[in-house]
């Protein structure tokens, strides 16, 4: 190629890049009020051009930075800006940002179509921040966190972040490509390349930290001195000195050393934690794996999503083994969720033989330091894999139907308890009942201890005087089927509705076993019985009843409905089984009939129909009371947090 060609095509692109330079710089200038609310008053930072302090209340809410307080101003600042701040650094910023902006414009355009696709949604995310001389303005990235993120938090002042960051986002924050599209920030002047790190404008604590050292002088940074130097590891005091040192250094070497020190970044950077500052030490030291196995999403979230919620807030990584996450609920909190094909009721020795296969490459991989499981399935085969490598806790949440005939079904699961249970880390047990059962039949060692059942929500399941009006009102609440008493139920409820006409018994559940859906229908006609369904509402129907009814013939473990039932102050009416007796003091808190008689049933709702409202009252007090001292969930989730500390 002759130099006549050479020197046209860099005439050319002089002429190019000169209109794009000067059309990108008046587009700047036109967006620049914009960008520090100029034009939004309201907006604009009261302490602008002031000296500040951090001031104490603890009356007050707490700020960004997690402390309690408010900024008051000192003085006005005194910072002239020198020849090299000025023009000089100014000058490289317009070069390096326009630069950037032209070589980087694939990249940028890629980033944002994988933004795209990976969370629909606004594919910059903007934020007030603090700049020079506290002025405020808005400092542009690409958005790497999903749209429901609280907005003016910083991410360590989250509750487990890590749930709310995008797979692309989270690319993009190891690498710190987020933060490109500040160079924009940087070309229009609110930002410079080197420079602190601009804090949020509801930082305070940071704000007055950094005007001790003059930090807030300056326009922030794309990165710093603070950066280069732990950047999220370092606590707020340190940060501010840090930037301090670098006012009071600035100039052509220091900003080289940033420039040079900030290079790494784009490659892995560890010092980049999603949960605070000084958390990395913890992070490495206390991050444990647990895994829970269980046979349905429901077993978790009704019972054992505060525990879980703990284990995250508390910094583990939690993982599910479940068939599904309805709603990703437990994906949502940061959970890991291990899709799981699992027949809860079914005993194909094929289908039994997978899920053991599955459970063996699962668990070889995840490596947990705890295993937390539940119901029969779980508890035997994932014993099977885990053995005496893994420490697995077994849950006996009740032994349901398994138990309650001495027959093949019965030998069976003894052999399969006996063979993988027995040698496990630890058994919880839920009853004095089945932890009786487990020692006389040899499924158990010395390896067990017992815990309140699954424990009561008693912010959830609040105490709520007993209704005034003049129909007493009774419900069951399960599902419908002979194990549950359901005969019982209706047999007693078609005695009592004949001598007690202002009487209403109420059932709510799903109807597990065909035949009782025409009985049902039938008792329902009749005006025995009223059939609600399965209730998401459940505590509202509680609340309209006087006492709630569980005939069941066994197997229940701490039955949760009648400790939600006792924590709001309801009557409990139950069967004497091992588990019930367990809530139920009788006479004190309710009253323990005869398993399977209709009859002993009867007796005791007449019992209970001819207290006197202050009596019924106290009863429902005494219930409340039992729950608070004995069956707290907090105590629960205490000894779970215990099992993982140890772990």
């Amino acid at each position: 190629m002759d130099k006549k060609k050479i020197g046209k095509i860099i005439g050319i692109s002089a002429v190019v890049l000169g209109t794009a330079f000067g059309l990108t710089s008046i587009i700047g200038k036109k967006k620049q009020g914009d960008s520090r609310y100029e034009n939004d008053p309201e907006q604009k930072n009261p302490l602008e051009g002031k000296k500040v302090i951090f001031v104490e209340n603890d009356e007050e809410p707490e700020n960004a930075d997690g402390a309690r307080g408010h900024l008051e101003a000192v003085g006005d600042s005194d910072h002239v800006p020198g020849f090299y701040e000025k023009y000089i650094k100014r000058g490289m910023d317009i070069l390096l940002s326009f630069g950037g902006l032209v070589v980087l414009s694939p990249v940028l355009l890629g980033i944002s179509i994988a933004i795209k696709i990976d969370d629909p949604g606004p594919v910059l995310f903007t934020q007030k921040r603090i700049g020079q001389n506290k002025k405020y303005f808005k400092l542009h990235k690409f958005r790497s966190m999903k749209m429901c993120t609280p907005h003016d938090k910083p991410t360590h002042m989250l509750e487990n972040p890590e749930q709310y960051i995008t797979r692309v986002g989270k690319f993009l924050r190891a690498h710190s490509l987020d933060e490109l599209p500040q160079i924009w920030d940087i070309f229009i002047g609110n930002m410079s390349v080197i420079g602190p790190r601009p804090g949020l404008w509801n930082q305070d604590l940071l704000t007055a930290e950094r005007d001790k050292y003059g930090a807030n002088d300056v326009k922030p940074g794309l990165t710093g001195w603070a950066q280069i130097n732990g950047r999220d590891e370092l606590e707020i005091a340190d940060k501010a000195k840090l930037d301090g040192e670098y006012v009071s250094k600035m100039g052509v070497l220091m900003d080289a050393k940033v420039f040079l020190g900030s290079l790494h970044v784009f490659g892995k950077d560890d010092s980049v934690v999603e949960g605070g500052t000084g958390e990395i030490m913890k992070n490495k030291a206390e991050r444990k794996k647990v895994l829970f196995l269980a046979n349905h999403f429901i077993t978790l979230f009704s019972f054992r999503k505060e525990l879980i919620q703990k284990l995250v807030e508390n910094g583990y990584d939690v993982y599910l083994s479940i068939p599904e996450d309805e709603n990703s609920y437990f994906e949502n909190m940061g959970c890991h969720i291990i899709l799981t094909d699992i027949d809860r009721r079914g005993m194909n020795p094929k289908n039994d033989l997978k899920l053991i296969a599955f459970y063996k490459k699962m668990i070889s991989k995840i490596n947990p330091d705890i295993i937390f499981s539940y119901t029969i399935k779980p508890n035997i085969y994932g014993c099977m894999v885990s053995g005496k490598k893994y420490k697995q806790v077994c849950n006996i949440t009740g032994t349901g139907a398994t138990f309650l005939e001495d027959n093949m079904v019965a030998k069976i699961c003894k052999i399969l308890y006996r063979f993988s249970v027995r040698k496990c880390y630890k058994i919880l047990f839920q009853n004095i009942g089945d932890r009786d059962f487990f020692i006389e039949n040899n499924l158990v060692h010395n390896n067990y201890e017992m815990i309140p059942g699954s424990g009561c929500n008693l912010e959830e399941h609040t105490f709520q005087p007993m209704p005034e009006d003049d129909v007493t009102r009774f419900i069951f609440i399960g599902r419908v089927m002979k194990l549950k008493g359901i005969d019982e139920y209706l047999e007693a409820a078609k005695n009592i509705k004949k001598k007690y006409p202002n009487t209403e018994f109420l059932i709510a559940g799903w109807n597990e076993e065909k035949e009782y859906k025409q009985i049902v229908t039938d008792y329902q006609k009749q005006g025995f019985v009223n059939y609600i369904g399965f209730r998401n509402d459940i505590g509202d129907w509680i609340t309209k009843c006087h006492c709630t009814v569980l005939p069941s013939h066994g197997g229940e473990g701490v039955p949760n409905v009648l400790l939600e039932s006792a924590a709001m102050g309801r009557v409990c009416i139950g069967s004497k089984i091992s588990g019930t007796m367990d809530v139920i003091d009788d006479s004190v808190n309710g009253y323990l009939f005869e398993t399977g008689s209709a009859s002993s049933l009867t007796q005791q709702i007449e019992k209970f129909l001819k207290l006197s409202a202050e009596e019924k009252a106290a009863m429902g007090k005494a219930g409340r009371e039992k729950v608070e001292r004995e069956f707290d969930r907090q105590i629960v989730i205490k000894k779970y947090c215990d099992e993982v500390e140890k772990a």
